[in-house]
Formats: structure tokens, sequence, C-alpha cells
């Protein structure tokens, strides 16, 4: 079943007349349109029972939509979304729209019954966890974003050696994807030594500099064709018996995780993350502060969530990460990411590139 079938039905039991999306990427999702800013109102959607609206301005007015079915309007000078949809509203006798509660701002939630006059109900992340089971095509553009990330971790190693800061290192990510006319799925985080303590470290901020006996934490992700990958490896310049010893551990624990996915096929990513846990305190080690990773896709985070608060279950055609890390405050920490696929009780590795990541000088 397509997603407009699913969704037809959907509105069917909901007895809905109609659907309203304002997400940048759920939009992008159903239509295949793309604005410029992800965080500005450039464009809506409204899915009824046998039709599908996208609204936009007359900067888009040459930009063509992939799905031909969708009716695209463009407002005229002086008119705004809610001229069109009076009249759609009073052609079509609609009286009940869902919309996306999480993404709708309060101010524009009170414009649209004001104007309207119908009722709006709220639904919450409905269609991004729809779209948390890729299609084949999906699939084939994740697994080249991380492919292409693989070949620039190759690259970017042999530049990390002591006296290169943080920032160069972020710029040769960058620079070798702009170079294949590519884009970052975020800004890279590049942490050295004690700044590898902070999961959710600022490079823009910092000013690191690898030294010898240096642990570089480099978490990025490549941006393919809208999808995404992400990835997490660490690199210890002439490490001590200690760091080899607390990363020997954790890859340990990374691959019973993985382990647990094909051997007990679990029907949560709770259990997942609660196994994970039982394996950081037998290990004596301070507990992942994140989560035990996150869905990839259009976003860098999205559905399926592993963590002991999620209540996802663990299906078929989910791309996610996988992520445990250790951090000592002040001193240093280290992350193993991969991005994966999961099907049919099985994992498979889109991220690949090698976790023996010592570098002797």
């Amino acid at each position: 079943m397509n997603f407009f079938d699913h969704f037809k039905k959907f509105l069917l039991l909901q007895n809905l007349d109609g659907f309203l999306v304002s997400n940048f990427y759920n939009i992008f999702y159903i239509s295949g349109f793309r604005g410029l800013a992800p965080d500005e109102r450039e464009s809506w959607v409204l899915i009824l029972k046998d039709e599908i609206f996208l609204f936009t301005d007359k900067r888009y007015e040459g930009k063509i939509i992939k799905n031909k079915s969708i009716k695209k309007i463009i407002y005229e000078d002086g008119k705004n979304i809610f001229d069109y949809l009076k009249n759609i509203v009073l052609e079509k006798n609609i009286k009940r729209v869902g919309f996306e509660a999480e993404d709708l701002k309060f101010g524009e939630y009170n414009n649209f019954i004001s104007n309207l006059k119908i009722d709006f109900v709220p639904y919450y992340f409905l269609i991004k966890k729809y779209r948390a089971k890729k299609t084949e095509e999906e699939i084939e553009l994740i697994q080249k974003a991380c492919q292409i990330a693989n070949e620039c971790l190759t690259e970017v190693k042999k530049n990390i050696k002591p006296g290169i800061t943080e920032k160069e290192i972020a710029f040769k990510i960058e620079f070798y994807l702009k170079n294949k006319g590519l884009d970052l799925a975020f800004y890279p985080i590049v942490a050295v030594d004690e700044n590898s303590s902070i999961p959710h470290y600022d490079t823009k901020d910092g000013n690191g500099i690898i030294k010898n006996n240096s642990v570089v934490l480099i978490d990025f992700g490549v941006k393919y064709q809208n999808y995404n990958s992400d990835i997490t490896r660490m690199f210890f310049i002439n490490p001590d018996s200690e760091k080899i010893n607390v990363y020997q551990k954790l890859l340990n624990i990374y691959e019973k995780i993985i382990k647990f996915f094909i051997d007990f096929k679990p029907q949560s990513y709770k259990e997942v993350d609660l196994y994970s846990r039982e394996l950081f305190k037998k290990n004596s080690l301070p507990f992942t502060p994140h989560s035990l990773g996150h869905g990839v896709g259009l976003e860098i985070h999205e559905y399926p969530k592993l963590s002991f608060l999620s209540e996802d279950k663990v299906e078929n055609n989910h791309v996610f990460t996988i992520e445990p890390g250790v951090y000592f405050t002040s001193k240093w920490g280290a992350r193993i990411e991969d991005t994966v696929f999961y099907e049919n009780n099985n994992i498979k590795l889109l991220t690949s590139f090698g976790k023996d990541t010592f570098i002797k000088i």
C-alpha cells in the first residue's frame, strides 16, 4: 500500500475530510516539492480523499513537481493560503481537517480556526512515523550517502596527526564533499581530548589541537539527493593502555547490540536500549547520556527512536543509527556510530569504515 492509499484509509477511519501538512520534510516526502528555507512557511499541502493540493508563492512558479497528480496552486498577488482554502472548504463541504500538532505554531492555528470556521483536529508525528519505513529507493539513496561517508573518512584519516586543529579536520570533511558537489548532513563534530567528553560538542566554537596521545572523535554525515548518513569514529594517537581498554569494551558492547537484533529478535527498541544498559553496567562503564540511536532519512534525526522511553516497534525497512558512547567529564570520551538497515531479523551496516583506528607515529 503506497502513502496515498494508506492516507485515504486513515481519513476514512478518522472521519476526516482532509489533512493539512505544514512540515517542510513531510511536504517534500509527499509532493517532491522542496523550498529553500526549512524554517519558513514557503508551502503547504492539503490532502483530501480524492485530491491533493500544494500551495506556494510565485518564487516557485517554475518549479516542477514530480507527482503529477498533485494540484499546484500559486498565490496571486495580495492573497495567501486562507483565500484558497476558503474556496476549497466551501466547494468540497469540508467540516473536519487534521493537522500536524507538533509542527503548527499557536499563532498559525489561531489564524486557521478564525479564518476557516471548521474543526481542526490535532495529530502528533503522524507522517513522520510513516516515513520511518523506507522504500527501496530511499534505502538506496541512504546507502549511497553512507558509502560516500566511508570514502570521505578514508581521505580525512590521512590528515589526523599532531598539530592539526579540530576546525581543519572539519574543513577537510566539508571540502571533500563540496568538491564532489555534495553537502554535509550537519556540521561535523570534531572533538579532541577533553572536548570528546561532550557528546554534542560544537566544533565551530572549539580550538582543540591534536597532540601525541590525543583522542579524536569525528561525527559527521553526508547528504545525498536529500537523504542523509551518520557515522562516528574514534582515532587514537599512540594511546595508553587505559584508553585502549575502555575503547575495546565499548566496541564489544557495540558488537553485542548488533548481535542482539539477530539472536534475540527484539520486538521494540526499548528492549534494545535496556539490554545495552546491562552491558554498560557489566563492563563498569558510565551509561551513554544520549539515546542509543535514531532513525535517519530526510532528516538526520527521525523515527524510529532507540531509547528506554521509545514506544517504537522494530520493523522491516527501518534505517537507524546505533551509537553507544562513554564519556569521562573534562577528560575524554568515545562513541561508535553506524547507520544500519534492519530487515528480516538482520542488521546490515551501511557505514562500514573500520573501527580499528589506532594511529602510531
